[in-house]
């Protein structure tokens, strides 16, 4: 079974009670769940959270919940261990999921069909997972660190941040809005698949994630175009 996995917890502090707060004459957790439920090719969408405003907002098209322990609910828990918590919640209850779809509600514009593109391109390469992303305009693979001594090296290679951005290899940044997972991969070491992952490319616009309250704005601003 290919089940949607959609994270969301009550407590925000970049903007409080962001998955619940009006985006475009919706609540932001509904835009996420309908894209996931127009998908063709999930066949069960859970939400995870301890709200009961979320769950409420939540609590349409067949839609199930998955009652997310406090502790799982703080700044300070993982998606792995949320993750975690719900495979093993829906292996009690005799649900053989093969693989997992993770959504999170902070990424609006993400569509059904990016979804079905993801998932289609999962199944294509036998992928143990796809991830979502996109190229940025100023690539990381030009990027510095800093040395013990203090000095700047090159993230990838020394000559790399000197190097034409044509001339290297094209690198990504995890945009949070798409993970498709192969469950038995992930239960191997109890952690994301670090082989056999391959990118589902998306633009830097419809990569837009809310974490404050001008990336809302933004992101409602950009929905009001389309229409």
């Amino acid at each position: 079974m290919i089940a949607a996995l959609i994270t969301a917890r009550g407590g925000s502090k970049g903007l409080p009670r962001k998955n619940v707060l009006l985006l475009n004459n919706k609540p932001v957790i509904s835009w996420t769940c309908e894209a996931a439920l127009a998908s063709n090719y999930i066949q069960e969408v859970y939400v995870s959270t301890e709200d009961s405003e979320i769950k409420m907002l939540s609590s349409f098209g067949g839609i199930k919940h998955i009652e997310r322990p406090e502790e799982l609910a703080s700044d300070t828990a993982s998606s792995i261990d949320v993750i975690q918590h719900a495979l093993e919640n829906l292996f009690n209850q005799n649900k053989e999921v093969e693989t997992l779809v993770l959504l999170q509600p902070t990424s609006p514009l993400r569509t059904s069909n990016d979804i079905d593109e993801a998932i289609a391109l999962y199944e294509k390469k036998h992928a143990n997972m796809v991830i979502s992303v996109f190229e940025p305009s100023n690539p990381p693979i030009k990027a510095y660190y800093e040395d013990k001594t203090g000095q700047l090296r090159g993230v990838f290679t020394e000559d790399a941040p000197y190097t034409r951005r044509q001339d290297l290899p094209k690198s990504y940044q995890p945009n949070g809005a798409i993970y498709v997972i192969n469950v038995k991969s992930f239960q191997k070491n109890n952690t994301l698949p670090k082989n056999k992952v391959f990118p589902y490319v998306m633009s830097e616009a419809l990569s837009a994630d809310i974490d404050t309250i001008d990336d809302f704005l933004e992101i409602e601003k950009l929905m009001k175009e389309k229409q």
